[in-house]
């Protein structure tokens, strides 16, 4: 057989993963919609200049447009296009903005050679509503999607960026970037020596250092704001505390933690950002946060907060809650043989159940193509594909036989 490679990071996805991620998207877009979100639909491709407004163009694909001899780039991140279409669509309407997408972005990855390069992601973006009301509301939306996606069990992880930056920003700048690494790192020695050598002193160098270890669940509050208190991290953390008991009260996620020397995306946020985390990705279902400064690049500055969720990493999670990796509406799927009038098709297909016709082999052809059901014969069965379980259907009515089908579907399938 002839190998066709794909492009490195690029993947086909089959059925019934392509189902499955299908129907998860659905359920999001969904969630969303119930909390005002509108839904947005973005090109593929942007000025590369529109990018780097957002901060977002490092690595990104690129090209001359042959009609302008402008760069143009695949984009690696929606919110500088939401931030476009804001400013040039909504620049006079009523604050808040509130838009949803869903879509695929190119992330040129040099970790684990599993990861995908193309990520296909659902986010909101909320424009205009400042500080913890902004947050608490994002975070809000984001829990409900994860949950109407199907998935119970996942943590949230808060931090807030101005309580690591404020201490950095008192160091020498040619240190920084170490500083961010070694916190990253979680190294605590390497932190303290970096630091003092910047000449970071007294209460803020002990505040700088202990954040490599503050992190877990509300027990690490006590100890926080003591070795935060009277620092320049301490409005931050008190920030975030009022977030955190918000979410807390509000019964967000089943898991909440903290990490207060968080640093991912760095540069990119200017107050609190999320993870959401749960068993089998590796990584997180879906992140995001504040970041009131990339508006001012595009017109006027406005408050921003947002996040994007991982399609894949969510439906990856799901297989650990659901070993076969599927939902509910995969269930409804039959093969029917030959000897079934068109009509009980039809019928099928208006009770919403997915049927194939096939020809011979039925229960071959539903094992290839993970069709649980076989409905065939004269008088017409309805048969498991993977146990004993059958049903000789009494009825000859065409709806009645669909009715019969799907109550036979919903009995094995508990």
């Amino acid at each position: 057989m002839k190998v066709n490679p794909l492009p490195s990071g690029m993947r086909d996805v089959l059925p019934p993963e392509a189902e499955q991620q299908s129907e998860v998207g659905r359920r999001i877009l969904s969630s969303f919609a119930l909390s005002g979100y509108q839904r947005v639909w973005l090109p593929l491709f942007e000025y590369a200049s529109v990018l780097e407004r957002g901060h977002v163009a490092s690595g990104a694909l690129r090209f001359v447009e042959p009609e302008s001899g402008e760069v143009v780039a695949l984009r690696s991140d929606m919110t500088p296009q939401i931030a476009r279409v804001v400013a040039t669509r909504y620049s006079s309407a009523p604050l808040p903005v509130r838009l949803c997408y869903q879509g695929s972005v190119l992330r040129r990855r040099r970790e684990r050679a599993r990861n995908a390069s193309q990520v296909v992601q659902a986010g909101v973006e909320l424009v205009g509503l400042p500080s913890t009301a902004g947050d608490f509301e994002v975070i809000r939306v984001l829990c409900a999607a994860v949950r109407a996606a199907g998935l119970e069990s996942f943590a949230l992880d808060i931090g807030h960026v101005e309580i690591a930056s404020s201490l950095i920003r008192l160091t020498d700048p040619a240190e920084h970037e170490g500083l961010v690494e070694a916190l990253a790192a979680k190294d605590a020695v390497v932190l303290a020596r970096r630091a003092s050598r910047s000449g970071l002193r007294g209460r803020s160098l002990d505040a700088l250092v202990a954040l490599a270890d503050l992190n877990g669940g509300g027990e690490v509050w006590p100890e926080a704001k003591r070795r935060l208190a009277e620092t320049p991290a301490a409005a931050a953390a008190k920030e975030l505390e009022t977030l955190w008991l918000a979410v807390e009260r509000a019964g967000l996620a089943p898991q909440l933690s903290l990490d207060f020397g968080e640093t991912w995306r760095f540069n990119y946020y200017t107050g609190v950002m999320f993870q959401i985390l749960a068993h089998g990705p590796g990584e997180p279902i879906a992140s995001g946060g504040r970041y009131d400064n990339l508006y001012e690049n595009f017109g006027p500055s406005r408050s921003a907060a947002g996040f994007a969720l991982d399609i894949h990493n969510a439906c990856w999670a799901l297989t650990q809650v659901s070993p076969r990796g599927t939902l509910d509406v995969a269930e409804a799927r039959v093969v029917v043989g030959g000897a079934v009038p068109a009509e009980v098709l039809e019928a099928l297909r208006r009770a919403n159940i997915v049927c194939a016709a096939a020809e011979s082999d039925l229960r071959g052809y539903a094992r290839a193509w993970a069709y649980p059901f076989v409905l065939d014969g004269t008088p017409l069965t309805i048969s498991h594909v993977d146990s004993a379980a059958s049903e000789t259907l009494a009825v000859t009515q065409s709806a009645a036989v669909a009715a019969k089908v799907f109550e036979f579907i919903q009995k094995v399938s508990g």
